[in-house]
């Protein structure tokens, strides 16, 4: 079977004399066609370049990309590079076919947890710090290019081709409406890290809250969402749906249930994120959100989390007690008792059935490898919980009435509300109730 360009059984050479040979199609697009192929015996992707597409300046882009190598290995980033005398194209990494992208999870065909999401989010931010942190500006984050796992959180980038050192090459791509940060929209700049920031907010935005950040009122009461129509929803009229000093654009019900459902169930601190970047960083990129804004956020968001013993939907739980107003399931719509809390230097964290505290919450910002502690259950009690030591050393716990015990690592002890923990570094966590 023939396609457009390549051959099913057809052999290509690439710059590093490695042979690939095309094996199947996997898709195309406005750029190109791209193939699966095999070399010895394991699968890469291949983007094969229109021969409109196939200009002198991507093919040097390309070339450079490959040479530079990937900023991390979730992105599925050039990796050798093929030309023939009609066009040429490059290798990537295979994405595995059990990714899903950001529209399955608009589709409700995949459904992870907001635990699964607040993983999901930080990996990309991350990603995106390690893409910015070298000096390149991705340009069209959108829908596309993004991929998850729904069980493990993992994410994949695609699409690196157009990745472009920030401020100096021309980008091929302005972005995709919709993503794109006003200032492009309206033509005034292209694009840069700084609209990637925008892009990111967008991105996140569909993520935990199943809609678009400015697509309220006015996008309800436009007749034909054309290129002029578009153009001043997101560039030359755009605002905020949640607009603290600007009503006009709130969400219709009946119409725009999801932003109005979602937005009623995260806490405080990570609504303002969106707040800023859609007011302030709407208007002024200088202050939109950083990526370790938004891992911060996604750790606090994850460590908020409860569960709803009654009906187990997960909850995020904003610190009622301290307003003298106990939690309410959305799910149940019950009162709740307040949750265990563990206080350390760096934050608080809800203690559930998976909580691990890791090393970043005593001094190392985002030390996700080395836990410190774990919530375990009483291996014969069930209705008995505990934290075991992972520290690698002693654990002087002390409990309400002033004894101590000595927790050496590996081992477990019984949490109860008004324990103190001290650590080896001499940093110390309280347990709470709410």
């Amino acid at each position: 079977m023939n396609y457009s360009m390549l051959k099913i059984g057809e052999k290509l050479k690439s710059t590093l004399e490695i042979t690939y040979v095309v094996t199947g199609c996997l898709g195309s697009g406005g750029q190109g066609e791209v193939y699966e192929v095999v070399a010895g015996n394991r699968h890469y992707a291949l983007k094969w370049y229109h021969v409109h597409m196939a200009t002198s300046v991507q093919r040097k882009r390309i070339q450079d990309l490959v040479q530079k190598g990937s900023p991390d290995e979730r992105f599925l980033w050039p990796m050798d590079y093929i030309e023939t005398n009609e066009s040429f194209g490059y290798i990537m990494p295979i994405r595995p076919t059990h990714y899903k992208s950001i529209i399955d999870l608009m589709k409700r065909k995949a459904e992870p947890t907001f635990d699964t999401l607040c993983k999901i989010g930080y990996e990309l931010a991350d990603c995106f710090q390690k893409l910015h942190s070298l000096g390149y500006a991705y340009g069209d984050l959108s829908f596309g290019n993004t991929f998850f796992d729904a069980k493990t959180g993992d994410v994949l980038i695609c699409d690196n081709d157009n990745v472009v050192i920030n401020g100096q090459d021309e980008m091929s791509v302005q972005g995709t409406i919709g993503f794109m940060a006003p200032e492009i929209v309206r033509g005034e700049k292209g694009p840069s890290t700084q609209t990637d920031l925008f892009s990111l907010a967008v991105l996140l935005f569909y993520i935990f809250m199943m809609h678009h950040p400015l697509e309220g009122a006015k996008e309800a009461k436009i007749k034909c969402l054309d290129l002029a129509a578009r153009e001043k929803l997101y560039g030359k009229e755009p605002l905020f749906i949640w607009d603290s000093e600007d009503d006009s654009n709130r969400p219709i019900a009946g119409y725009q249930d999801n932003a109005i459902i979602y937005w009623g169930f995260y806490p405080k601190f990570f609504k303002e994120l969106f707040m800023t970047s859609f007011t302030k960083g709407l208007h002024n990129p200088k202050e939109r959100i950083v990526e370790n804004q938004w891992k911060r956020a996604f750790l606090q968001l994850k460590e908020s989390m409860m569960i709803c013993p009654k009906c187990g939907v997960e909850i995020f739980y904003n610190g009622e007690a301290q307003l003298g107003t106990r939690p309410t399931c959305w799910g149940c719509h019950q009162s709740l008792e307040y949750p265990m809390i563990l206080a350390l230097p760096k934050g608080k964290i809800v203690l559930k059935s998976n909580t691990v505290i890791y090393r970043h919450h005593l001094d190392s910002e985002f030390d996700l490898t080395n836990k410190i502690l774990e919530v375990t259950r009483h291996p014969k009690d069930p209705n008995k919980w505990g934290l075991k030591n992972q520290t690698g050393s002693d654990l002087v716990v002390t409990k309400e009435d002033g004894t101590q015990m000595i927790v050496p690592s590996e081992k477990s002890f019984l949490f109860v509300p008004g324990m103190q923990i001290l650590f080896k570094q001499g940093q110390k966590g309280y347990i709470t109730r709410g």
